[in-house]
C-alpha cells in the first residue's frame, strides 16, 4: 500500500480514520513511511499519525525511524517509543503518553502535548504545551504558555518574573 492509496480511504484526517485505513502490521506501516514523500500538510499529518501507530503497535519495543526531516512525528502518540535522528516541525504534537528521542528537532515541538516525554539534543522551538516533560540540551525558543515540565541541561526551566510581567 502507498500513502496515496491510504489517503484515498480517509474522509477526514484524524487518528481514528488513519488507524482504520492503515495496515495492521507495524512492518507494513513502516514501509509506507519509508517510501512516502509528503506533498503538503495533509500528507504530513497522515504520516505523523502513521509514526504513532507504528510505535504503538511495536510497543514495548522502540520504533527506530530511519527517515529524517518528517513533520508531525509522534502525532497524538498514546504509548510506545520513537527514536529519530532529525525531526521536522511539530514533533510530539498532541501526544498523550509515550516517549520520543531525537537529536535535532524543528519548530513547534510538543505543541498541545498533554503527556509523554520528549528527549532531544537540540530543539529549534518548543510550542505551547499543556503537560508532559521535555528534556533538551539546547533550545532556541520557548513559547509563552507552558504546561510541560521543561529541563534544559538537567535544570528545570522557569520564566523569570520580568518575562511573566512583560508577557514573554
Amino acid at each position: 500500500m502507498m500513502l496515496e492509496e491510504l489517503i484515498a480511504k480517509i474522509e477526514n484526517v484524524s487518528k481514528s480514520e488513519v488507524k482504520k485505513a492503515a495496515p495492521s502490521d507495524a512492518r507494513d506501516i513502516h514501509q509506507i513511511i519509508m517510501e512516502s514523500v509528503p506533498r503538503g500538510p495533509h500528507d504530513k499529518m497522515v504520516l505523523g499519525y502513521l509514526t504513532s501507530l507504528c510505535a504503538e503497535r511495536m510497543y514495548p519495543g522502540t520504533f527506530e525511524l530511519d527517515v529524517n526531516g518528517l513533520d508531525y512525528i509522534g502525532f497524538e502518540l498514546e504509548k510506545g517509543i520513537i527514536a529519530v535522528e532529525v525531526a521536522g516541525d511539530n514533533l510530539g504534537s498532541c501526544m498523550r503518553h509515550g516517549k520520543i528521542i531525537a537529536k535535532k528537532v524543528g519548530d513547534e515541538t510538543g505543541s498541545s502535548m498533554v503527556g509523554g516525554e520528549i528527549d532531544a539534543d537540540e530543539i529549534n522551538s518548543i510550542g505551547n504545551t499543556l503537560g508532559g516533560k521535555i528534556n533538551v540540551k539546547k533550545v532556541h525558543t520557548i513559547s509563552k504558555d507552558q504546561g510541560a515540565e521543561i529541563f534544559i541541561k538537567g535544570v528545570k526551566f522557569k520564566r523569570g518574573f520580568l518575562d511573566r510581567l512583560l508577557g514573554r
